[in-house]
C-alpha cells in the first residue's frame, strides 16, 4: 500500500480532506511510518448535551521521559489533532443549562509554604472539586460542606464560561488575538501564558468542536510547543502530551487520549532544579505589618522545587451538562 492509499484509507469519509489537511496527514504519515491508525480513529463521540449527558473518565497522570517532536513535527500532529476534533458530534447547551466539571487536583495549587523545598518524594494534596456553571455564565454552583450553594460569579472568562467562549472567533489567528486582549492585564500576557490559559480552557470548560480545533491551531502557532505521543499516565496508558516550557524551568502539559484526543489532564513538571525568590526581577515590594508599621518584606528563598517533581496534575474526572444545579450527569 503506497502513502496515497494509506492516506485515503486514514481519511475515509463522505468528501476527501481539503488540499492542506492531506498534506498535514500525509507528512505525519511518513514521520510515523510503521504505526497504522484506525480507519475511524479520527471519529470521536462528543457529549450528548441534554437533560442527562455523556460523562469523560480519566486518571491521573505523570512525568514519564523527554522525547518529544521537533516543532515542525509538532505543528503536524496539533494539524492532526485540530482536524479530529472538529469531526465530533456536537449540541450545543441552552443558556438555562448548567454545564457539570469534576476534575481531580493533586499538587499545589493551593499554595507553598515559605522556604518548604518540594521533591519528588514530597506528599501533595488531593482534592476532588464537582462545579457547575449555567452556559450563559450568569450563576455558579458548587458544595460547602456537602450542601450546594449558588452565587453570582462576577466577572467570568472564556475559559470557565461557555457562552464567552462561543462567542469568541474560531479563526486561530483572530482567537489568538482576542486571548492576547482579554489577559494583557496578567502578568505576563505572553506566550507561555496564553499556551495556560488554552490549557486551562480544555479543562475547565465545555469546548465546541469549532472552537476545541481553533485552539490546537493557535497553540501550533505559539513558539516552544512540542509533541509527544509516548507519553503515560498514572495507569500506564498511553497519552499524548502537548507541552511547553514555562519561565525557563517548568514543563506545563495538555495530556490527550492519543487515539480520540479528548482532554485528560494538565500536568505541570519542574524540568530543573528551580527557587523561587523574594524580590522578585519586575521590582515589585511586598510590605508587612511590624509594631504598627508597615515595613518591606526583606529578602528571602520563598520555596524551591527540585528537577524531575511534578508539582501540579488536574486531571478531569467528568463533564457533561444538566438541567439543574446539583444535579450529575
Amino acid at each position: 500500500m503506497n502513502d496515497l492509499e494509506r492516506l485515503r484509507e486514514d481519511w475515509a469519509r463522505p468528501a476527501p480532506p481539503a488540499p492542506d489537511a492531506q498534506a498535514a496527514a500525509r507528512a505525519a504519515l511518513l514521520a510515523r511510518a510503521g504505526r497504522p491508525r484506525s480507519r475511524r480513529g479520527w471519529a470521536i463521540r462528543a457529549l450528548a448535551v441534554a437533560a442527562g449527558a455523556v460523562i469523560v473518565t480519566t486518571g491521573v497522570s505523570v512525568f514519564q521521559g523527554e522525547r518529544t517532536l521537533p516543532a515542525a513535527n509538532a505543528q503536524v500532529v496539533l494539524t492532526r489533532i485540530a482536524a479530529a476534533v472538529q469531526e465530533k458530534e456536537f449540541t450545543p447547551p441552552r443558556g438555562d443549562q448548567w454545564i457539570y466539571t469534576e476534575n481531580r487536583d493533586v499538587g499545589w495549587d493551593k499554595g507553598i509554604d515559605q522556604g518548604e523545598r518540594l521533591t519528588p518524594q514530597t506528599p501533595l494534596p488531593d482534592t476532588v472539586e464537582p462545579l457547575w456553571t449555567r452556559a450563559d455564565g450568569k450563576r455558579v454552583g458548587y458544595l460547602v460542606n456537602g450542601k450546594l450553594q449558588t452565587s453570582d460569579p462576577g466577572e467570568r472568562a472564556p475559559e470557565n464560561t461557555y457562552a464567552l467562549l462561543a462567542s469568541l472567533p474560531t479563526d486561530p489567528d483572530a482567537l489568538l488575538a482576542e486571548y492576547r486582549e482579554l489577559y494583557q492585564g496578567q502578568v505576563p500576557a505572553d506566550d507561555e501564558w496564553i499556551f495556560l490559559r488554552f490549557a486551562v480552557t480544555l479543562s475547565q470548560n465545555l469546548v465546541s468542536p469549532e472552537h476545541e480545533a481553533a485552539i490546537f491551531k493557535a497553540i501550533a502557532k505559539l513558539p516552544g510547543v512540542t509533541v509527544d505521543e509516548t507519553a503515560t499516565d498514572t495507569e500506564g496508558r498511553p497519552a499524548l502530551s502537548v507541552s511547553q516550557v514555562a519561565e525557563g524551568w517548568r514543563k506545563v502539559e495538555i495530556l490527550l487520549d492519543p487515539t480520540t484526543y479528548a482532554y485528560r489532564a494538565r500536568r505541570e513538571t519542574a524540568i530543573t532544579d528551580h527557587e523561587e525568590r523574594y524580590p522578585k526581577p519586575n521590582g515589585v515590594l511586598m510590605y508587612t505589618f511590624k509594631d504598627g508599621k508597615e515595613v518591606p518584606v526583606p529578602p528571602h528563598l520563598e520555596w524551591s522545587i527540585e528537577k524531575g517533581t511534578t508539582w501540579s496534575v488536574s486531571t478531569r474526572v467528568a463533564i457533561g451538562v444538566v438541567d439543574q444545579a446539583g444535579e450529575r450527569p
